[in-house]
């Protein structure tokens, strides 16, 4: 009976003190844990002696990268591949880290990455309200190693940081990001047909490359790879990616198309530009003397659009094309209705064989538009014949204004397509040439 009742105490004890270890552990008070938490992640955000390498995909946009050097005081110094300036001149602002949805990192003062966010497009060209539906609140998610990942708050984009090592951070500090973004832009510039040799389904193609290189909301910050195949249709694939010392990562996860997942852009040697997929197989970025796969082919597959953008002269206007476009725009402004001619949208709707050309015109402040529909032919050769409908809505207003370009032109003319590189930007563009007047071109960007 003495050795049941000594064991039975044994148990009791035994079971006091694995609650205890239990409520030690677990039943800590919420705010302390929460105060633990922060400071976790403040101390390893600002630990990291040599910075910070960051990328996120923004949820409208492309893809950005970025140097961050945080330390205790909630001090952040950055560089970024926004533009020119940001890629060469280091931004000291502030950040803090505090409790929200979790454990919340804050860019609550202007610097790069706010950039993203300006609903003001004279900002960074974001779009009104929303800028490049990115955030400036990020949640903490989790860390590995030598990795932090948090997830924004709002947008859910992911922004991964890695460790910076000494070298890197001293590349950045001279500028070094700027000179690698120049690079890669100058290859593109002198490779304006690139493409990558890859066997699908035993069949060796040439795979067209298509990097826009250019901050457009719509279609910049992104690598494009398109092929016809076998069977005579396009297969095309798309992604964001972000500017690195050592040319592009490609971001959410790769670029996957035709069961291979690209992730990234490097330099084989000086001169030599590869694409690596996941298993770090190497595909050498090579020129055509002529583009892979002409303009029309891609509509409906790549873009359906070309928008022209609100100006009085840009890359592929003829002088033709902007003066027809000058006095559309002077008798819609000295009309009645005193109208602002803005961008032209010339969507295509490939099954129906239709386009629409949408002005975007503006009263004062507000916003109207106006569609001219078309129906259309096209040959084997990619010629365009035009065929005008009636025109609805607010387009019944400016039939006559708009007759230089549309009654004169669009309606009469035939029309080929072509690829524009912008000799500022290098963005590829997509452009409208007559055939019976060829000194009436004019271009816009391909959506």
């Amino acid at each position: 009976m003495k050795k049941i009742l000594f064991l039975f105490a044994c148990l009791l004890i035994f079971a006091g003190c694995k609650k205890s270890s239990f409520e030690a552990k677990f039943d800590q008070d919420p705010e302390i844990r929460m105060g633990e938490a922060i400071a976790k992640v403040k101390n390893t955000l600002s630990s990291a002696e040599n910075g910070w390498i960051a990328t996120t995909p923004t949820a409208d946009g492309g893809g950005y990268s970025f140097f961050m050097k945080f330390d205790g005081t909630e001090n952040v110094k950055m560089y970024a591949d926004l533009n020119d300036a940001s890629a060469k001149t280091e931004y000291a602002s502030y950040y803090r880290v505090k409790q929200d949805q979790g454990v919340d990192l804050v860019f609550d003062t202007f610097t790069y990455i706010t950039m993203l966010n300006d609903p003001d497009p004279s900002t960074f060209g974001g779009l009104l309200r929303t800028g490049f539906k990115s955030d400036v609140d990020f949640i903490y998610d989790r860390s590995s190693g030598d990795s932090i990942v948090f997830i924004g708050k709002r947008y859910r984009q992911p922004l991964k940081m890695v460790k910076a090592t000494a070298a890197q951070r001293a590349t950045y500090e001279a500028a070094g990001l700027k000179t690698a973004i120049d690079k890669i832009k100058g290859f593109f510039a002198i490779n304006t047909n690139p493409y990558i040799d890859v066997t699908l389904n035993g069949v060796a193609s040439r795979v067209g490359v298509s990097p826009n290189l250019t901050n457009n909301v719509l279609s910049g910050k992104r690598i494009d790879l398109s092929v016809m195949l076998a069977d005579g249709t396009i297969s095309s694939g798309v992604q964001k990616f972000a500017f690195t010392l050592l040319g592009g990562e490609i971001l959410n996860g790769g670029l996957v198309w035709q069961g291979i997942t690209f992730v990234r852009m490097a330099w084989k040697d000086a001169t030599t530009l590869a694409l690596y997929d996941s298993t770090e197989k190497e595909y050498i970025i090579k020129n055509s003397p002529t583009p892979l796969l002409p303009v029309h082919l891609l509509l409906g597959v790549k873009f359906s659009s070309i928008v022209v953008p609100f100006a009085t002269t840009y890359p592929g206007w003829s002088s033709d094309f902007s003066a027809r476009r000058a006095a559309a725009a002077a008798a819609m402004l000295a009309g009645p209705y005193q109208l602002r001619l803005d961008k032209m949208t010339f969507a295509f709707a490939v099954v129906n064989k239709r386009m629409t050309l949408t002005t975007d015109i503006y009263q004062g402040a507000n916003r109207f538009v106006g569609d001219f529909p078309f129906t259309y032919t096209k040959t084997d050769a990619g010629v365009f014949k035009f065929t005008a409908g009636t025109p609805t809505g607010n387009a019944g207003l400016i039939v006559a204004n708009m007759a230089p370009l549309t009654t004169q032109r669009l309606n009469v003319d035939t029309f080929t397509l072509a690829y524009f590189v912008n000799p500022t930007t290098g963005e590829t563009l997509g452009q409208f040439r007559s055939i019976e007047h060829p000194d009436f071109t004019f271009s816009g960007s391909l959506l």
